[in-house]
This record gives C-alpha cells, sequence and structure tokens, in this order.
C-alpha cells in the first residue's frame, strides 16, 4: 500500500520564474505536513498569456528551484496534458494518478481574486485545499512581477 502525501501543487506561467516565486515555493517546503512541492509550469495559459516556450520555462524553472532540495520538484505535467492549462484538469489527473495523496494549490492573493473566471473553480475547491499567499507591498512575498522583468529585459536588449 503507497503511503498518503500531501502535495502542494504551485502552478504559474513562470516566464521567467522570480524571488517571489521562490519565496512560495520555499514557504511550501518548510510548512508542516507537506511532503513535496511540485512546480508545474502551464503549457498554454488559460486566459490566453503569452508566454515564452514551454521547455524555456520548465528550463528556467528546474534551475532557478533546484537548490530547494528534494522535496521540491518541477514537473512538465501540463506538458504532458497538452493544450490549454486549466488546473481542475491537472487536479483530476493528478488525483487519478495519485489517488491516495491530498492536494495543496498555493495560489497568489492576485490570481485567487481572479478566481471566478477560472474553468470550474468549485470543482477546484474540492479536488485541493488552497494555499493563498498575499501579494503585494505589504506581504513577507518579493514584491516582483514576471510582466515588469520582461520588459525591463526588452527595454535592456532595445538600448
Amino acid at each position: 500500500m503507497t503511503k498518503s502525501k500531501n502535495i502542494a501543487i504551485f502552478g504559474g506561467t513562470f516566464d521567467p520564474p522570480h524571488a517571489g516565486h521562490y519565496e512560495i515555493a520555499r514557504r511550501l517546503a518548510r510548512r508542516k505536513g507537506i511532503d513535496q512541492v511540485w512546480i508545474v509550469p502551464v503549457y498554454r495559459h488559460a486566459f490566453g498569456k503569452k508566454s515564452a516556450p514551454f521547455a524555456e520555462r520548465l528550463k528556467a524553472c528546474r534551475s532557478f528551484f533546484k537548490d530547494l532540495g528534494p522535496k521540491v520538484g518541477v514537473k512538465d505535467w501540463e506538458k504532458r496534458l497538452g493544450g490549454i492549462s486549466y488546473t481542475v484538469r491537472l487536479l483530476k489527473f493528478l488525483r487519478g494518478k495519485h489517488p491516495s495523496s491530498a492536494f495543496h494549490l498555493a495560489v497568489g492573493s492576485d490570481a485567487y481574486r481572479e478566481r471566478r473566471a477560472w474553468k470550474d473553480f468549485c470543482e477546484v475547491e474540492k479536488l485541493a485545499r488552497l494555499v493563498i499567499f498575499p501579494r503585494g507591498s505589504r506581504s513577507a512575498i518579493p514584491n516582483v512581477s514576471s510582466t515588469k522583468i520582461r520588459r525591463l529585459k526588452a527595454k535592456r536588449r532595445a538600448g
């Protein structure tokens, strides 16, 4: 019989991964009762957000999160599923693969505010316990934006 595990899922575009992402993963890994943290880059964003190629983002995540230790892993589940990345689809897939595990879904407060736009959010809440991390200037999580990082990089290249 397989031992039940508590697995934290931290999904996102990670284009690029940054200090805020790192701090969330670090906190999840240190949380009592969490056995594993799985970083899951989206394959195709559900809201049509443009991003760097999946392979590039996956490689960046593997490099970026590697020193958090063996409890934290970067998974290519969304590529395996293909198509648009819906959290509900990922959670159903993982529950099928790991029926004895309990899933915890890490969500930034900014993403949580958009939950009504998510596909089948009520089902997401049934499949995983939400772990909401505050975002913004008053949060202990670094207030960093991947969008701003990309803009800065583009400015440097242009000028």
